[in-house]
Formats: structure tokens, C-alpha cells, sequence
């Protein structure tokens, strides 16, 4: 099969219908660049049913319709033909000829028809799909799709070797089955948790069915012994209270009696204690006053003595500080005569000190040092040799000078017209190198500009690559997240809609709550409680939370009645309209809020309706909810057990002080009430996940145009930079070129001006020369003199120089002995002074002492007699005082006997009372027990059984057996009662229904599973399938390539080898090829031609192994060189007979190459057009 005809029609630059008829062989298409040779490939890539405009470099699909140029409006259709020859039945199922067509039209709009009739997308794809023919298949080779073969990574590589072995089909099937199993798995996931559910129930039904019957029979007996036993404790409960109310009577009279006797005596009690109250007063307020003087008379006593004893001490102090204060002034005395002596005699040293120093500087002076004056003569001789050689260098400088002014004046003239010319030359060349350097600064400035557009460009697309990487992420997990939440979601509401845990009855009248009007639903349903709260909740409402809740009682009864009818068993039912709230009362409430632990009220804690307030306040008004199980204890200490109270644990107080506790069975079945607080939290979870869902989707959308923009952007601005580097280059290359002319032309214009003015430096510098000389020969002379005048100085100074040392020397020592006495002077001194300050600071302290003490004595003299006086006057009061409080206290004793008296008879007579009221209390107690008793057993018979007293005494036969046997039975009969545990009566119901519906979902799992195992066999053969596929393509192809790579590089060699061989489903493929010459290297190392022709090489193998009917080739050879095209157009011919080769170039070897050339022009612009040529041998020579 080959491609035998295309017909073009709007489709991009083509806007007049063209079309190109193929031959066997090589077709070559050659054209500028521009236009439209790459349109014809992309053309055919269309029509085979190219779904991506990016891919046509589009933005969008309808880019490919002929847009309309300045002199042409656009179109608004495209259409290509293609023509096959299917002579050798290639294609399947096809005629000869097949014809493939495909338009498209502006309004979006697609049409696809083979051979003439309609079909879809999916059916051209599906024709040509592992026919090597495919959009993506080995007939379309662009230069691209070579340098990624040498770009891409080993594990990218691969798909290489997949498009050729033809495996797209399989990967597709094995897609296809995971979404299968990932559906299987969801479904299988949800029926697993269904089935869990029922597994929980299945069980415990089954238990209690079984139980069932034991309770039915046993309750029988148990009510009929019940009954009687009733009857006959009512009877005897009335003879006894009977008997209580006569007695009762009797002790309350002697209670009245008792009650007047002891109100007199206590008023005789009252009035003897008034007077016991007021001697108390009194005597309280004289002990007060004795007090008060006894402690006024022991302060003054000890503060005279005080006063005493710092008299003394102040006299003792004030001698001794007297006795100091004289020797402090000695020693004052002293210490000012002793630095008057020294005063003088410092002076006297300092004056000395001063003498010998000016002297010792005398001796200094006058004296000359012999080798500091040999110095002097030494350096004026080396002053005197320096002037002699500068005034030989004078000499011959001014001859050389005069040589040379003698020379420049006789080529004076012709160095004036060689400046003329040379200035010109560089007055042009400096405007040119001016302008070109100004281009140059123009155009930097355009490339750094746009350089760093590139940059920004780039920086913008990476920056919004990793964001669309990192929102895709954040999508993927929000999305895993919301399908996990969905699939829970939907599990615990078909199980909330089946009513899973409920009662048969709370079930059945719950399904038919549509048909019974006022009914509101289960406690359960309507409570919201916090989680960490739950499992108290469920404990503290028990059974409750599956009472049904109705607006009123009418309801209630259409209710009972269905269950009566269906015989679904029962429910509990509370009434809206009659229920009444049972709240804490105030004082407990305020009483239990400040107890440590306490969490609320179980009503404060939940969430409800708020029409239905009361009928919670009625369940949960009186629960206390409570953190812990020793605090629960103490409240309900506190609160005389008479509330219930739960732990947040589980463990339960009961009124009466009975408690429960234990640990809860791990894995139970959730709780009717836990199931509906999480569907609905997972609802509005869900709700959030969608709108979340929603907004990520859109910033992805949002973030993906965003990166197709920059992407575009930093393109444009790559290629513009490219352009304004390269006209840089240019410009910067003429402007050295021409800089490098103006610096020659500088140089000898300068070179000439030197010469021109150089007869005038001579004239100066020789005039300059005459003078220095003249000057040398006045410095030699002076030189001269300097140098006799020093060594006369040596001479004299060597001769004084002995005597002087010794006269120095001896005026030293004396300076030192001088400077130690001045410095012991003046040591001693200040020793002195410090002497005199302590002296002068101590006597003024003493002074200050002295004075302040005098004063305080005298103080003390006088607050002393002052003392004595009050001393007296308070010693007569504290008699008197001490008089009266004897007389008041023997009152007071004579006053408490009375007293004693009364209690005495008090306590006797309010004994005999509290005995009464203890008998009275009895008694009451006997009535209350015995009425409680006789209602508790009537409203039994009533609420249990519907009888009436009479009626159940009726029932008593006169043989029944005595209570105590009676009670004994009952008791038997409730262990076993209460040893079967919880009934359910309706079990046997409830056990068939779910049963059945838990066999259906098993049978269902099971299938589910059996479809699991059959997707992943599939998979497996599919896996193994493309492995010896994959595996046989890459043999093949290396064979293939290990022989053509030595033809098309004249010698070397090449392998293929796979990176991981245990995995042939992920191992990536590296390319080692060994040009000749070279060392065998990896395909990375290797120079851009070597992989670029590597890269054709593995091409042309894989073409070899697997040959497609045609291929396109898009100037795959751009980047060889002309021995290497040659090479690659020599293969192409030889190929050619087994496949049919298109090919768009630039490159004479390839041309040469061709039995026939297509060019592509556009000689009226934005329009191509299609010119043939037919080349023979001849030509094909003249075009090489």
C-alpha cells in the first residue's frame, strides 16, 4: 500500500484547492522558508486524525482554516483528501482504493468520511491504528522527533520501541481493565461495608431468636404466679395499715403534750440566760479595762528602766568620747608641724634637682661627637662625586641636542604636509568609528532589553509550571479524598435508609413514615450530639435513642396500629403534644455547675429540633454528664444519688447509687444514633469537597492557560533576542574593525606632530642643558669647601672628646642621688597630709557626737519623772478594778446554777419528745411503706396486666400456695428470666429479613470478586504480551541498528541496551555507538552531528524491521554535514523499494536523491501553490 494522491483545500496557506499526486520512491518538497512546506505534513497528520491544535502549532483547531490574507478574505471550511492504493490488501476489510477525507468549518463543526460515507473520529483512528500508519506511528519523522531521541531520557526513550512493536492497542485494553477493576474495587468496597453491618447484626439476631421462644414461655408462668402473688400482698398490706393508723394517733397526743412543756421551760431558760448574758457583759468589759491598765502600767515600768540604763551608758560614752576627741586634736597638732619641716626641705631638693639638670644640658651641648662629624664628611665627598658625573651627563646631552636641531630643521617642510593629510585621514575615520559605536550602544541596549524579557519570560513560564504541578497535585489528593469520603457517604445512607439497627417495629413504622401523618422520626434521628461525647450519649439513652417521636398521640396510635396489622412487633412512641420536660431543679443545677468534672446537663450537651425541646429536656433534662468516673462519684455524693450521671467512658451512676461500667466490646456494631452524626458531617464534607473540587479545577484550568501563554511568550522573546545577538555580532565585529583603522591612523598622525614640534623642544631643552651646567660648576665649588670645613670639625672633636665624658658622668650620679631624696621628700609628705585629714575628719566626728549625746541625756531626765507620776495613778485604779470583778463573778456562779437547773429538765423533757416523734416517724414511715407498697402493687396490676384488685382476687384460687413460697417461685422463674438476658421478641422477623438480604449481597461479592480476579488475569496477559512483543522489537531493532550504523558512519559500531532487563515493562533504552576513531561512548557524550545521525541511523533501523507503506520526513537531515546527507540519500533510495518515502529539505544530497520534487511558493503572499518537476539523472547531476 503507498499514498497515492492528497488533496488540499483552505487548510492553513493552501487556500486554493491543490492537489499532489505521489510516485513510488522518493518524493522530495523543497521550498523557502515560509512557504507552507511543513503545512502539506501537517495536513496529512489531520486528516489521520490529529486531535491536538498545539501539535499544528494552533492555539485552537479552527486555526487550520485558510484565515484570509490582504487581498483574500479567509474561508470558513478545510478539507484534505487522502488517497490510498490498497492493491495488496494492507488495510483490512478496505477496497483497493481507499480515500480518507476530513473537514472542518468555522462554526466548529467536523465531518469524516471514508470512501464517501460518514463515519466517526474513533473509526479513522481505529483503521490505522497499529498499521504503522497512525498519527503518531513512524511515517511522520520531523527534526524534533529526532533530537528527542537523543535528548530524551532511557526511560522515555522506550516508546521508540512500543510504537514500532505496535503494542498501543494492548496499553489501551489494559487501561481500559484498570478502570474496570477501579470500579470493581469501589463497588466491591461498598458491599464489603454493607456486609459488615449485616454481619453484625446476622449474629446477634440469630442469638436472639433463639432466645426468644425460652422468654415467651417463661414470662407466661412468671406473670400468672405474679398476679396472685400481687392479690395477696395487697390483702395483707390493708390489715396492716389498718392497724399503723390507730397507733400513729395515739403518739401524736403525747407529742402536743410534751410540745407545751418544753416551751415553758425554755421560756424560764430564756429569761435566766439574759441575765447570765448581761453579768458577762459586765464582767467581760472589767477584765477589758484590768487589761488594759495591767499592760499601760508594765510598758511605763519597763520603759523607766530603759530610760535608767541610757542614762548610764550616755555619761559612760560621753567620757570616753572626750578622752578621744583630746587625742585626735594631738595628733593634728603634730601632723601640721611635721609638714611645715618637710615643706622646706622639698623645696630645697627641687632647686638642686633643677641645677644639675641645666648643667648636665651645658656639658651636653658643647660637646661634638667625632664619628657623627666623619658621617658629615663622608656624605659631603659623595655629594661632591654626584656633581662631577651630572655635569659630564650636561655635556654630552648638549652635544647630542645640537646634532639634532641641526637635522629637524632640514625636514621641516616635508613634515607639514604629511600632518595635513594624516589629520584628514583621522578626522573621518573617528565620525565613522563614532556612528558605529553609536549603533553598537543602540543595539546592546535592545539586546540586554530583550535578554532580560527572555528571562523574565522564562522565570514566569517555570514559576507557573510548578504551580499547575502543584495544583494538579493538590486536586489529585483532594479528589482521592472526596471519592473515599463519597463512597462512606453513600454506604452509611443506604444503611440509614434501610433503618441497619433499628427494632423490626421502630423500622417498619419509620419506612411507612410518608403514609403516617405526624410522624417525626427517631431520637436518634433528630439528636446531634459531639463526638467525644457519643458513646455517652448512646449509653445514657439506651433503647431511647429508637423511640419514635409524633406530634401528638392520634399519631402515635395510627402507628401501633400498623404494627398490629403487620404484626412487626413494637416500638416506643413519645407524643410531642403531652410530653413534659424533667429539667434539674435550679438549686442542684447551680449546686453540680461548680463541682469539678462536671461537663452540662445531657440536654445542655446536645443538638435538637427546637419545637421539640421538651420531649429531649424529658430524655436527657436530668442526665449529668460528667469527665471522669471518680468525679461522677462525688457529685452524685453530692447530690444523694438521686440523678442519673455518665462518664464520657461509658460508666453509668444510676438513682439509687447503683452503678455500670466496664469496657465497651471493641468492634461493635455503630450505634443508630453515631451513624446519622457521621452521614451527616461526611454531607457537608462532601458539599465542601465539591465546591473546593470546583475552584481547583478552575485555577488548574486557569493556571494551565496561563502556562501555554508564557510558554508562547518566552519563545517569541527567545527568537527576537536571537535576531537583535546576531545583528549585535555584526555590528560590533565592523565597529572593532574600524576603531582598529582610526588608532593606526592616530598613531601616525601623532608620530608626525612629534617630528614637527620636535626642533622646538630642542631649542629648550638645550637652553635648559646650558644653565644646569652652569649651575654645577658654582655646586662643585661649594662641594669642595663643605667637605675641607668637616674634617677640621673630626679633628678638634676627637681631641676634647675624653675630658667631657667624665664630666658628664659625674653630674649624672649626682642628679640621680638629688631625684631619690626629692622622691623620699615627697613620699613622706603625702604620708603626713593623710595623717592630718584622718586626724581633723576624727576630731569633728567626736565633736558631733559629744553634742547629740549631751541632748539626749537631758531628754531622758525629764520623760523619767514624767513616767513615775503615771505609774502611781495607774496602781490605784488596777485595786479598785481588780475589787469589783471578785463581786460581779460570785453573781454570775449563783446565776448559772439556776440555769443548770432548767437544762436539766429541758433535756429530760425534749428526750421524751424526740422518743414520740421517733415512734410517730415510725409509724409514718409504716403508713408511707405500706401505702407505696399497696400502690406500687395496684398500679402493677393495672399498667402489666389491665386488672383490677377485685379481678385478680377473683382470680385466687383457695388452694394457692403461702407467699413466701409464691415469692420464692417468682424468684426462680425471674433468675431465668434475667439469665436469658435481652430479649428481642420480634428476633425471628428481623433474623429472616436480614439474613436474606445479607445472602443476596454475599452472592453479589462473590461475583465481584470473581470479575476482580478475571480483569487482573486479563492484565496479566496483556502485561506479558506487550513484554515479547516489546522485547522481540527491541532484538530486531538492535540487530537492524548494530548493522546499518558502521554504513551510514563508514566504519565504527553501536549497540542498543536496555537499562533495567527485569522489567521490561518500565526499562528504558540507552544508545552506545563507536564513531570511527573514537572510544565507544554513550549517545550523550557524542558531538550534535554524531547523535543527530545515531539518531536516523536507529530511525532506518526500525523502519527496516518494521517498514511502514509511507513515511514523511520533515529535514531530519538539517544538521549533517554534506558527506553524511549524501550517506542518508543513499539509504532513503535503497529503502525506497519497500517504503514510500515524503521529504521535506533543504539539502542537495537529499535532493539528488529524489525521482521527484514538489517546490512550494508563495508567489502571492500568504498563499502557497505547488509546482512539480520529474528529475532525471542529468538533473539530478546538475543539481549536485
Amino acid at each position: 500500500m503507498q499514498l497515492k494522491r492528497l488533496i488540499i483545500n483552505g487548510f492553513k496557506s493552501f487556500a486554493d484547492k491543490t492537489e499532489i499526486d505521489f510516485v513510488s520512491g522518493l518524493t522530495g518538497i523543497v521550498g523557502p522558508n515560509g512557504s507552507g512546506k511543513s503545512n502539506i505534513t501537517e495536513a496529512i497528520r489531520w486528516a489521520l486524525g490529529e486531535q491536538s491544535a498545539k501539535s499544528l502549532r494552533g492555539e485552537r483547531m479552527g486555526d487550520v482554516i485558510f484565515a484570509g490574507t490582504d487581498t483574500r478574505p479567509a474561508l470558513n471550511r478545510a478539507a484534505v483528501t487522502m488517497t490510498f492504493d490498497n492493491h495488496d490488501g494492507y488495510l483490512k476489510n478496505q477496497p483497493d482504493e481507499v480515500s480518507v477525507t476530513r473537514r472542518l468549518y468555522r462554526d466548529g463543526t467536523s465531518e469524516f468520511l471514508l470512501n464517501g460515507q460518514d463515519v466517526r473520529l474513533k473509526d479513522i483512528v481505529d483503521l490505522f491504528m497499529d498499521s504503522g500508519l497512525g498519527r503518531e506511528s513512524f511515517s511522520f519523522i520531523s527534526q524534533g522527533r529526532v533530537e528527542a531521541i537523543f535528548n530524551s531520557k532511557p526511560e522515555e526513550r522506550r516508546g521508540i520501541i512500543e510504537e514500532a512493536a505496535g503494542v498501543y492497542k494492548y496499553k489501551q485494553q489494559k487501561t481500559k481493565a484498570e478502570r474496570e477493576l477501579a470500579n470493581n474495587d469501589d463497588n466491591l468496597a461498598r458491599i464489603n461495608d454493607i456486609i459488615v453491618e449485616l454481619k453484625h447484626q446476622v449474629e446477634p439476631l440469630r442469638e436472639q431468636a433463639s432466645l426468644a421462644k425460652d422468654y415467651q414461655q417463661q414470662s407466661g408462668e412468671y406473670h400468672q404466679i405474679h398476679q396472685t402473688l400481687l392479690a395477696l400482698e395487697i390483702e395483707q398490706l390493708a390489715t396492716e395499715q389498718e392497724k399503723t393508723q390507730g397507733e400513729a394517733k395515739v403518739t401524736k397526743e403525747t407529742i402536743a403534750a410534751l410540745t407545751a412543756k418544753v416551751k415553758d421551760l425554755e421560756d424560764q431558760s430564756e429569761r435566766l440566760s439574759a441575765v447570765d448574758r448581761q453579768f458577762e457583759n459586765q464582767l467581760n468589759q472589767l477584765n477589758d479595762q484590768v487589761l488594759s491598765r495591767s499592760m499601760k502600767l508594765e510598758n511605763l515600768s519597763g520603759e523607766a528602766n530603759l530610760s535608767s540604763e541610757r542614762s548610764a551608758n550616755a555619761e559612760t560614752t560621753l567620757a570616753d568620747l572626750k578622752e578621744r576627741l583630746a587625742r585626735a586634736q594631738q595628733a593634728l597638732t603634730e601632723a601640721n608641724q611635721r609638714l611645715k619641716e618637710l615643706k622646706t626641705k622639698t623645696t630645697a631638693a627641687a632647686e638642686k634637682e633643677q641645677a644639675i639638670k641645666q648643667e648636665l644640658a651645658q656639658q651636653k651641648q658643647a660637646n661634638q661627637d667625632p664619628a657623627k662629624l666623619n658621617q658629615q664628611v663622608e656624605v659631603a665627598q659623595n655629594h661632591y662625586i654626584d656633581l662631577l658625573k651630572s655635569q659630564a651627563d650636561n655635556k654630552n646631552a648638549q652635544a647630542a641636542l645640537q646634532k639634532d636641531q641641526q637635522l629637524a630643521a632640514s625636514q621641516n617642510a616635508a613634515h607639514d604636509r604629511r600632518i595635513y593629510e594624516l589629520s584628514k585621514h583621522a578626522q573621518d575615520q573617528e565620525a565613522k568609528v563614532t556612528a558605529l559605536l553609536t549603533q553598537q550602544q543602540q543595539l546592546q541596549a535592545e539586546v540586554d532589553e530583550q535578554q532580560t524579557a527572555v528571562e523574565q519570560a522564562k522565570t514566569d513560564r517555570d514559576l507557573l509550571q510548578q504551580q499547575r504541578a502543584a495544583q494538579q497535585e493538590a486536586y489529585q489528593d483532594e479528589l482521592a479524598t472526596y471519592q473515599r469520603s463519597r463512597a462512606r457517604y453513600e454506604t452509611l445512607s443506604e444503611l440509614n435508609d434501610d433503618y441497619a439497627g433499628f427494632y423490626n417495629g421502630v423500622r417498619v413504622v419509620l419506612k411507612h413514615k410518608d403514609q403516617l401523618p405526624g410522624v417525626i422520626g427517631a431520637v436518634a434521628e433528630l439528636l446531634e450530639v459531639p463526638t467525644a461525647y457519643q458513646q455517652a450519649f448512646d449509653l445514657a439513652l439506651g433503647s431511647n435513642l429508637q423511640a419514635i417521636v409524633t406530634r401528638d398521640e392520634a399519631a402515635a396510635q395510627r402507628a401501633i396500629s400498623l404494627l398490629k396489622q403487620q404484626r412487626a412487633g413494637r416500638a416506643t412512641f413519645l407524643p410531642a403534644a403531652v410530653m413534659r420536660p424533667r429539667e434539674l431543679p435550679s438549686a442542684v443545677l447551680q449546686l453540680v455547675e461548680g463541682a469539678e468534672g462536671f461537663l452540662g446537663t445531657g440536654l445542655q450537651l446536645a443538638q435538637y429540633p427546637a419545637d421539640l425541646a421538651h420531649v429531649m429536656a424529658n430524655l436527657l433534662g436530668s442526665v449529668l454528664m460528667v469527665d471522669t468516673l471518680p468525679h461522677a462519684i462525688a457529685i452524685a455524693n453530692t447530690t444523694h444519688h438521686r440523678y442519673r450521671i455518665v462518664t464520657t467512658a461509658g460508666d453509668i451512676l444510676n438513682p439509687g447509687g447503683s452503678l455500670t461500667g466496664g469496657q465497651v466490646k471493641q468492634g461493635r456494631q455503630a450505634s443508630p444514633l453515631a451513624r446519622s452524626q457521621e452521614a451527616r458531617h461526611l454531607k457537608v464534607q462532601l458539599q465542601t469537597l465539591v465546591e473546593t473540587l470546583k475552584a481547583k479545577q478552575a485555577d488548574l484550568t486557569a493556571l494551565t492557560k496561563k502556562e501555554n501563554v508564557a510558554q508562547a511568550a518566552w519563545q517569541t522573546a527567545s527568537q527576537q533576542a536571537q535576531a537583535l545577538t546576531a545583528k549585535l555580532t555584526t555590528i560590533t565585529s565592523q565597529h572593532t574593525a574600524q576603531a582598529e583603522t582610526l588608532r593606526q591612523a592616530q598613531r601616525q598622525l601623532a608620530a608626525a606632530q612629534q617630528a614637527d614640534t620636535a626642533q622646538a623642544d630642542l631649542s629648550a631643552k638645550l637652553t635648559e642643558l646650558q644653565h644646569q651646567g652652569k649651575k654645577l660648576v658654582q655646586d662643585i665649588a661649594e662641594a669642595q669647601a663643605t667637605i675641607e670645613n668637616a674634617k677640621a670639625a673630626v679633628a678638634a672633636a676627637t681631641a676634647s672628646s675624653t675630658q667631657h665624658a667624665a664630666t658628664v658622668n659625674a653630674l649624672k650620679t649626682k642628679l640621680a642621688v638629688t631625684t631619690n631624696d626629692l622622691q623620699t621628700l615627697n613620699d613622706q609628705q603625702r604620708q603626713w597630709q593623710t595623717q592630718a585629714r584622718d586626724a581633723q575628719a576624727q576630731a569633728t566626728d567626736l565633736q558631733q557626737r559629744i553634742e547629740h549625746i549631751t541632748a539626749t541625756a537631758e531628754e531622758t531626765a525629764a520623760e523619767k519623772a514624767s513616767r513615775t507620776a503615771t505609774i502611781a495613778n495607774l496602781q490605784t485604779e488596777l485595786k479598785q478594778l481588780k475589787a469589783d470583778q471578785t463581786k460581779l463573778t460570785q453573781q454570775k456562779a449563783e446565776n448559772r446554777g439556776k440555769l443548770s437547773q432548767i437544762s436539766a429538765r429541758i433535756t429530760t423533757t425534749y428526750e421524751q419528745q424526740h422518743q414520740a416523734m421517733a415512734t410517730s416517724e415510725q409509724q409514718a414511715v409504716a403508713l408511707n411503706r405500706v401505702k407505696l407498697g399497696l400502690d406500687a402493687r395496684l398500679n402493677t396490676l393495672a399498667e402489666d396486666y389491665q386488672l383490677t384488685y377485685e379481678a385478680a382476687k377473683e382470680a385466687v384460687t383457695a388452694d394457692h400456695a403461702p407467699i413466701p413460697e409464691l415469692k420464692s417461685k417468682l424468684k426462680l422463674l425471674k433468675r431465668g428470666i434475667d439469665e436469658l438476658g435481652p430479649v428481642n421478641l420480634n428476633a425471628i422477623d428481623q433474623f429472616k429479613e436480614v439474613n436474606e438480604r445479607y445472602e443476596f449481597l454475599t452472592k453479589q461479592q462473590d461475583d465481584l470478586l470473581e470479575a476482580k480476579q478475571q480483569l487482573e488475569e486479563t492484565m496479566h496477559e496483556l502485561d506479558e504480551t506487550v513484554k515479547t512483543r516489546f522485547k522481540d522489537m527491541f532484538d530486531q531493532t538492535n540487530s537492524a541498528f548494530e548493522a546499518i550504523f558502521p554504513q551510514m558512519f563508514g566504519g565504527g559500531h553501536a549497540h542498543l541496551s536496555l537499562t533495567n532487563p527485569d522489567d521490561l515493562l518500565a526499562t528504558g533504552i540507552e544508545i552506545s555507538a563507536q564513531p570511527p576513531g573514537k572510544k565507544l561512548t554513550r549517545l550523550s557524550l557524542l558531538s550534535g552531528g554524531e547523535r543527530a545521525l545515531t539518531a536516523i541511523v536507529l530511525l532506518f533501523a526500525i523502519l527496516k524491521v518494521r517498514p511502514v507503506p509511507f513515511s514523511i520526513l520533515d529535514e531530519v537531515e538539517a544538521s549533517l554535514d554534506d558527506v553524511n546527507v549524501n550517506r542518508f540519500g543513499e539509504f532513503l533510495r535503497h529503502y525506497a523499494s519497500a517504503t514510500q518515502f515524503i521529504v521535506i529539505t533543504h539539502r542537495h544530497g537529499t535532493m539528488v536523491a529524489a525521482n521527484v520534487l514538489y517546490g512550494v511558493t508563495m508567489q502571492e503572499s500568504g498563499v502557497s501553490r505547488i509546482m512539480a518537476v520529474s528529475l532525471d539523472q542529468s538533473q539530478k547531476e546538475a543539481i549536485n
